[in-house]
């Protein structure tokens, strides 16, 4: 029997012309062809040696072992543990990666022979028959009697394909490479929750001193308009200046409907994060935690390892990289599905018995049968060459997908590093903003309430000194979300420290029993 084998490969086309049974050099040519290296993605792409978001030329530091207790706050600790514990789309999550493992050990089943195990039993009866008028004799005649008959029969059957060519060991690879990649992927979730329910805390938080603040801003408000209803009364103040006193508190109160309702969204995200009902009454903290520095002497950033080591630390790259892997075990499966299979099959049976009693295990009484299958794919229908493509393309798109990661996650990267050192200026500036403006507020109540200086003037430095504050709030929550950002792009690894069975589940995070 002669076949021809064609088969392709990436970037190029490789054709084989074999006599039955192949040459081992045959499938060593058909292996190479299906093996691609992850890092043939990355081919044209000049990755730098450090982050050219770092100006500064200092040696390659490890990435931090563990974020969470870098933060060095207990209730943020306390917000993973609880997600990690009661997280729906997790739990989710975990479930797919269940069904992968299964249906791997589904394909693992092909490897091994197939027995089974066969009773028949049967029962035939036959009815009496009518007797028949003989009108010669003027009798009835004929009929029987009912009768009936039992069998009984044991069999065995045995079914086996080798794997000569190791079509089905790669093929139970890459099965058990998808479970790999599903665990990275469940890996990289995890990561994921854990900074989106820190940042959720915090955003909460900052929402809540939001709405402080806007409480604050109303109860000035009615505390001008107290002041200048009573001075226009004694003809001191006109009814301009009581107008817009009534304007700014109106604003006010517009502003605190609209941050009551950006804190109970708030509180609802985080709720739905947790596994909680989204209820909106979770509270925030006290106040938003200082940041931990990552900052060397010079003020260089430091911990953030080089470009390079995304590759080994990030789950989702390393998911990608392992479903290439897959993806090229498939194209090597579906290249020797060319090549002749070989299975064998074996079955027993008893003899037929009238009775359960009477059937015979002796081997010498067993009807028994091996046969030997050597099948050559001929034609049918270009089913296999079809296949042969589409795992072809498949492995491109892995490719491209584990290049297309691999540019995220620098870029992930790189915008968090410049994102630390603007937000750092942006944070001290506004820290500086405020203060001025809490100056002048306080100056101009002193000079309005001495008649040198307006109202125009007095509502305009209150409203400097809240929107300065206001700014104050989100770069302070800014800058602990992009932290967070950063943490999560270099693919640093975190550890809850908190048991979540441990957690008040009636008690809002930040309440007073907890301080602040």
């Amino acid at each position: 029997m002669m076949g021809f084998l064609m088969v392709s490969g990436a970037g190029e086309r490789c054709r084989f012309g074999a006599v039955w049974p192949g040459t081992a050099a045959l499938l060593m040519s058909v292996a190479a062809c299906a093996t691609v290296p992850a890092e043939q993605a990355l081919d044209g792409i000049s990755t730098p040696p450090s982050w050219t978001a770092l100006t500064d030329d200092a040696p390659a530091q490890a990435v931090t072992e563990n974020w969470l207790a870098d933060l060095g706050d207990a209730r943020a600790d306390a917000v993973v543990a609880e997600a990690l514990a009661r997280n729906k789309d997790l739990e989710n999550s975990a479930s797919q990666v269940g069904a992968i493992l299964a249906n791997a050990r589904v394909t693992r089943a092909s490897l091994l022979p197939q027995a089974q195990f066969g009773f028949t039993a049967s029962s035939v009866r036959t009815p009496a028959g009518d007797p028949q008028f003989n009108p010669e004799t003027g009798e009835f005649e004929g009929g029987g009697e009912a009768s009936s008959s039992d069998s009984y029969r044991l069999s065995t059957s045995l079914s086996w394909e080798l794997d000569v060519w190791g079509r089905l060991t790669d093929q139970t690879r890459a099965a058990y490479l998808d479970v790999e990649a599903a665990r990275l992927d469940f890996a990289a979730a995890q990561l994921s929750l854990a900074g989106a329910a820190v940042q959720g805390l915090y955003g909460l938080t900052a929402a809540t001193l939001q709405r402080q603040l806007s409480e604050r801003d109303v109860e000035t408000g009615e505390n001008n308009l107290r002041v200048i209803e009573r001075r226009y009364e004694r003809g001191i103040s006109t009814s301009l200046d009581v107008r817009l006193a009534r304007s700014s508190l109106a604003q006010s109160r517009a502003n605190l409907a609209q941050r009551r309702q950006t804190e109970i969204a708030a509180a609802r995200r985080l709720e739905t994060l947790l596994g909680r009902y989204p209820a909106g009454q979770m509270q925030g903290l006290g106040t938003l935690p200082g940041l931990p520095t990552i900052l060397d002497e010079d003020g260089a950033i430091t911990g953030v390892g080089e470009p390079g080591w995304l590759l080994v630390r990030r789950p989702d790259i390393l998911a990608a990289e392992a479903d290439i892997e897959a993806s090229g075990l498939r194209v090597a499966a579906a290249r020797k599905a060319f090549l002749p299979s070989l299975s064998l099959s074996a079955s027993a049976q008893s003899l037929v018995a009238d009775s359960y009693d009477d059937v015979s295990y002796d081997p010498d009484d067993l009807i028994a049968n091996l046969v030997g299958n050597l099948v050559q794919p001929l034609f049918q229908g270009g089913r296999l060459r079809a296949n042969e493509k589409a795992r072809e393309f498949q492995l491109k798109s892995s490719l491209a997908q584990y290049g297309q990661t691999v540019l995220s996650a620098y870029e992930e990267v790189e915008n968090a590093l410049t994102a630390e050192h603007l937000l750092s200026t942006q944070y001290t500036a506004q820290a500086l903003a405020l203060e001025e403006a809490k100056a002048a507020e306080a100056l101009t109540v002193r000079q309005y309430l001495a008649g040198t200086a307006t109202i125009f003037d007095l509502i305009n430095a209150q409203q400097r000194a809240i929107s300065s504050e206001s700014q104050f709030i989100t770069a302070a929550e800014a800058r602990l979300s992009n932290r967070i950002d950063l943490y999560l792009a270099l693919g640093a690894p975190f550890h809850p420290q908190t048991d979540p069975d441990l957690i008040a589940f009636d008690q809002p995070i930040g309440s007073s029993k907890e301080g602040s």
